[in-house]
């Protein structure tokens, strides 16, 4: 992304109030497989990665202020979750 690799990994948990994290510096993305002590939906976890990629990439444009806006990442991430879950591309 923007000439960078992230990896994604899927980790025990990040923390008990975080379903996913991310780090562009690190270049990463964590995603929690549980939460609170309990297993992660994967539908959540696919959520949570489009959330988490929102992040970075408005990290990576340097919208720092946007991307600490959680209401605009999360409602744009659950949009391009849908997008992308729903896509049929025509040949």
């Amino acid at each position: 992304m923007g000439g960078q690799e992230i990896n994604v990994n899927i980790v025990n948990r990040i923390q008990e109030d975080k379903l996913g994290e991310c780090c562009v510096a690190e270049g990463r993305i964590d995603i929690a497989d549980t939460f609170y002590e309990k297993k992660q939906a994967e539908s959540v976890k696919v959520n949570t990665f489009y959330h988490e990629l929102t992040h970075a990439i408005l990290d990576t444009m340097g919208e720092y202020n946007l991307s600490k806006n959680e209401k605009f990442v999360s409602c744009f991430a659950s949009f391009l979750c849908e997008a992308m879950q729903n896509a049929h591309f025509v040949k």
